[in-house]
């Protein structure tokens, strides 16, 4: 084994331990966030918020067009140029911060309720903030700060639940669920200035041509991914009302933000070190196949033993009074078995530079996303979930010919992680039911226990049975005793 593959290794397991801890921490602080705000906060103020948030994310889209992966995946890169990516972050920031504050009377009176006014506008200033920390933060990123990011990130979500929880204590209603991201977004633009300490030069907007087409070709598919990821809330809101989208907000938050919470610090990860080797086709692909199916066997079987409990787990969490948002959760669930591996496809487009290929697929998913929407949309919020649910798995297997049209990674590899926990998610539901029956236990939390072993157990198995899986697992073993040791 060379000095190169140890050296790789190495820093590759401690960023992936220390953001393991990290998140672990931030999914605790946001586990309490969605169990302690409902039973603060009703239906309705979830709602309110909820309508208001994909017009955001919308308009944050081109908040800093894509510029901050450039900067972690670019093999080099200048002082010159990263004077120029932060003044245009800058002031791209700040015009959509004006945009969506000058919005605020149309989403008010698209909605046809005047609370959306000040909603809008309270909303409007985080997307200036992040901005501004959006250099400092890919500079973190690309040098492999991840102890520093993950302090940042554990720091300023703590902080926004204290905010969020008290504000809503105090009888804030929903304006206590617009505070907590502005604090959060503060701490966070604090934070990542006093670490990297970098300076902006003079104002410079002229930006290298190859870094404008990388970002904007990735913009494009945050675009597009936003109809597919954002339009239900706006559809819910519009036509079903505040209360059927408070619940699909509730389900929503509970099963796929814990998820992103998962993906998103794994890919600040998987990006900067992957970049490193994406001309080493080899060690690409066996870096990537090693990384995602350690990601499945975590994830998949958790994801499906909670929908399979979904009604027990919603009563443990929010009370019965909630019990309408366990169907809606448990299509999310279905959903979300294919997502652990589906998300990490990025990785494979960004990493070697081929977001015009990301740009491709993210337009054809989308639209396919967005018909399903519409058609759902019939049947309430229960109607829309099951909508995205049977959209996802259609779309299974074109995103597995993109994948093996870029390569390294073949549809065969991503199809065969995919087919793998699919089954052991079904063959899973046997043993549950039939432990569930058969002990005829009252207790919600004893059956969401049985449901987290099988699925767990059931998956072990079917994991061992495959020469490669097994190696993974052998060689994840491996380094995480060495690393305990060391």
């Amino acid at each position: 084994m060379t000095t190169e593959k140890i050296y790789f290794g190495r820093v590759a397991l401690r960023a992936g331990l220390v953001t393991a801890v990290a998140q672990v921490l931030r999914m605790a602080i946001q586990f309490l966030s969605v169990v302690i705000l409902a039973r603060l906060l009703r239906p309705e103020d979830f709602g309110l918020v909820a309508a208001v948030a994909p017009i955001a994310a919308f308009v944050g889209l081109f908040q800093n067009l894509g510029l901050q992966q450039a900067v972690i995946q670019r093999k080099e890169i200048t002082r010159k140029q990263l004077n120029q990516v932060f003044w245009m972050s800058a002031s791209v920031g700040l015009g959509c911060t004006v945009v969506l504050s000058a919005s605020a009377p149309i989403v008010a009176s698209f909605y046809g309720d005047s609370r959306m006014l000040g909603i809008t506008l309270a909303t409007a200033l985080p997307l200036f903030l992040g901005s501004l920390a959006a250099l400092p933060l890919a500079l973190m990123n690309r040098d492999l700060q991840f102890g520093q990011l993950a302090v940042n990130d554990v720091s300023s979500a703590f902080a926004g639940l204290v905010i969020t929880a008290a504000a809503a204590y105090w009888g804030f209603g929903y304006w206590s669920l617009v505070l907590g991201p502005a604090v959060s977004a503060v701490i966070v633009l604090i934070l990542a200035w006093q670490v990297t300490r970098w300076m902006p030069g003079r104002p410079e907007l002229n930006i290298d041509r190859e870094i404008v087409s990388f970002g904007a070709n990735l913009t494009g598919f945050n675009l597009v991914n936003f109809f597919a990821r954002n339009l239900d809330n706006i559809l819910i809101g519009k036509y079903s009302g505040a209360v059927q989208l408070g619940y699909y907000d509730r389900a929503y938050k509970l099963l796929l933000f814990p998820l992103q919470n998962i993906i998103q610090p794994l890919t600040r990860v998987m990006i900067p070190l992957m970049s490193r080797i994406q001309d080493d086709k080899l060690k690409f692909r066996e870096i990537y196949l090693r990384t995602v199916w350690l990601l499945g066997l975590v994830t998949i079987p958790g994801i499906a033993a909670l929908t399979f409990a979904s009604d027990q787990l919603v009563a443990v969490l929010f009370g019965k009074q909630w019990l309408p948002v366990a169907p809606i959760f448990a299509w999310l669930g279905i959903a979300s078995l294919i997502q652990p591996i589906s998300s990490t496809t990025g990785w494979i487009f960004i990493c070697q530079g081929r977001t015009n290929s990301m740009f491709q697929w993210g337009m054809f998913s989308s639209l396919v996303t967005v018909i399903a929407f519409v058609l759902g949309l019939q049947w309430g919020a229960i109607g829309v979930a099951a909508a995205y649910a049977i959209s996802g798995y259609i779309l299974l297997p074109f995103l597995a010919a993109q994948l093996h049209r870029v390569g390294p990674v073949t549809a065969f590899d991503f199809l065969l992680m995919q087919a793998l926990f699919l089954t052991s998610s079904a063959i899973a539901w046997l043993p549950y039911h039939a432990l569930v029956r058969s002990l005829g236990t009252s207790s919600d939390l004893v059956t969401i226990a049985i449901a987290v072993v099988c699925n767990y157990a059931i998956a072990l198995i079917l994991v061992s049975l495959l020469p490669q899986s097994r190696r993974i697992l052998r060689s994840a073993a491996i380094n995480i005793a060495s690393a305990v040791r060391s």
